[in-house]
């Protein structure tokens, strides 16, 4: 067309006599109608229309193979069509009314590619609904896997769908939730994943709330585990809440939809991604431990700040956790400390009391440095091995033994010690008491028995009768009355001398009244 316009203009200009304004008046019109032209050839925007909360694209004009229609699709962030009810293919076989061309087939999202005769829709789902035109599919030569939905001027095929081979070209028809979907994935600890899905509705500003935002992760939609969301925010007509979850398999997609999942007869506003995540460097200390004051339940270990200059791994590190190993058990957690340090001081010395330990046992002890946010547990750093003191070998424990030996034979000595004095002095107390009943012995007394007169003799007070027995003295004389401990020195009835039984030199007399 573009040739013939410029031919116009070249035989006008040619064989006609036009004046130079004229001639400049057709060349502006020729440009005004190529550039209209071109502007017609570009098209505007595609027509979307809305069933539920999903939106399709019925592509009447351009023929390509399955993949390119596919391809073409996500050009428009969406799929080719699932078409999963009643009410959607009536709705699209609208589009397609009354026939277009007989041999018009427009591309949907269904292939058997991977397993014959199982059809499956791109999100993974299983087709369960029965769109077949009669008699199909049937695989027509080996190698029909793709599945379209016909225009057609015969009954029993318009509106149906048929397979055919997916290299053939033909029309096709898009969809795409009602929603648009943005993934983002932040870096994340091993283990773990961090997923925000933010959904931003269309024009006819419908509101969101934060359950209406969902995500599930599977190999397919159809197997899928639903994550409940961890935080939401909300900015306008725009939704946006984070999901944290663990255990991702490298098999696994996540589904980002509003509204209900799949079923026979309910559609749904749906994105597909398979992030690649980014994870961060658990974090690892370069240097063990060092064990301080030892007792025979207690070890106190000293150890380093991390720092990202001198250890391993990615910071911030918010603690520590303290780990204990001995030869009977396998590792077991001690406890733990918190840092303030964002990264630290090497300069920092972090230290660590373990109580609740058995005496006389070695322990390897080791140290691991845990970054913020879930899963930021590194590896345990190099170990150090301490060995608590013995309750019978230490020289402390020894020491205490031998002062209480010593506390134990004082304490025996100074009671036998106290006994014999507590004896001594009840026997001089009764021996003084049984000499307060005597009295000294005149010097004539003395004198009958030609003693010394230094002696020591003593008089007992007069006595009644005879027979009385005096402790330690007995009758000396001729008399047969004797006296314990003493005995009767002479004889007469006006004195009576006794003596000592233990000291025969002490002699006492009896002045009878």
């Amino acid at each position: 067309m573009y040739l013939c316009l410029l031919a116009t203009l070249y035989y006008l200009v040619s064989n006609m006599k036009l004046t130079r304004e004229e001639t400049v008046y057709f060349v502006i019109l020729t440009i005004a109608i190529l550039s209209s032209d071109r502007v017609k050839s570009q098209g505007s925007s595609p027509t979307w229309h809305r069933l539920d909360d999903a939106v399709y694209l019925v592509e009447s004009s351009t023929v390509l193979s399955f993949d390119q229609a596919q391809s073409r699709c996500q050009e428009y962030e969406s799929n080719l069509a699932k078409v999963d009810s009643d009410e959607i293919q009536a709705f699209l076989t609208t589009f397609i009314t009354p026939p277009l061309r007989d041999t018009r087939c427009f591309w949907i999202g269904a292939t058997d590619r991977v397993e014959e005769d199982q059809f499956k829709w791109l999100d993974g789902t299983l087709v369960t609904y029965d769109g077949w035109a009669p008699r199909q599919p049937d695989n027509y030569g080996g190698n029909q896997d793709c599945a379209c939905l016909w225009s057609s001027t015969r009954e029993d095929r318009h509106g149906q769908w048929d397979d055919n081979r997916c290299s053939s070209k033909g029309n096709f028809i898009c969809q795409r939730g009602l929603y648009d979907f943005e993934f983002t994935t932040p870096r994340t600890n091993p283990g773990f994943a961090l997923v925000y899905c933010a959904v931003d509705v269309d024009s006819e500003g419908e509101t969101l709330f934060p359950d209406d935002v969902k995500l599930s992760i599977g190999p397919t939609l159809s197997s899928s585990r639903p994550i409940s969301f961890s935080s939401t925010s909300r900015d306008g007509e725009f939704r946006n809440n984070s999901f944290l979850f663990s255990n991702l398999s490298e098999t696994d997609q996540i589904f980002c939809y509003v509204g209900e999942l799949p079923s026979q007869l309910d559609s749904f506003s749906l994105a597909i991604v398979s992030p690649e995540f980014n994870f961060y460097a658990l974090p690892q200390l370069t240097t063990g431990p060092i064990a301080g004051e030892i007792t025979s339940s207690s070890i106190t270990v000293f150890w380093s700040h991390w720092t990202s200059s001198f250890d391993s791994g990615d910071g911030p590190v918010v603690g520590y956790l303290v780990y204990l190993q001995t030869a009977v058990e396998d590792w077991t957690e001690a406890g733990g400390i918190d840092s303030e340090l964002e990264d630290g001081d090497p300069k920092r010395i972090i230290e660590f009391l373990l109580t609740g330990l058995d005496p006389g046992t070695e322990y390897n002890i080791s140290v691991s440095a845990v970054r913020e946010g879930p899963g930021g547990e590194g590896p345990r750093g190099p170990l150090v091995s301490v060995k608590t003191t013995s309750l019978n070998g230490s020289a402390f424990q020894g020491d205490s033994r031998r002062v209480w030996i010593a506390l134990f034979l004082v304490s025996l000595f100074g009671n036998i010690i106290l006994l014999a004095a507590l004896v001594v002095m009840c026997k001089w107390r009764q021996e003084k008491q049984d000499l307060s009943h005597l009295r000294a012995a005149p010097a004539r007394a003395v004198g009958a028995r030609g003693s010394d007169p230094k002696s020591s003799h003593y008089e007992l007070p007069q006595q009644s009768g005879v027979g009385h027995e005096y402790q330690g003295l007995k009758v000396t004389g001729s008399s047969a009355d004797e006296y314990q401990g003493l005995k009767m020195t002479g004889r007469g009835a006006v004195e009576q001398v006794y003596a000592d039984i233990e000291d025969p030199d002490k002699n006492y007399i009896n002045i009878p009244s």
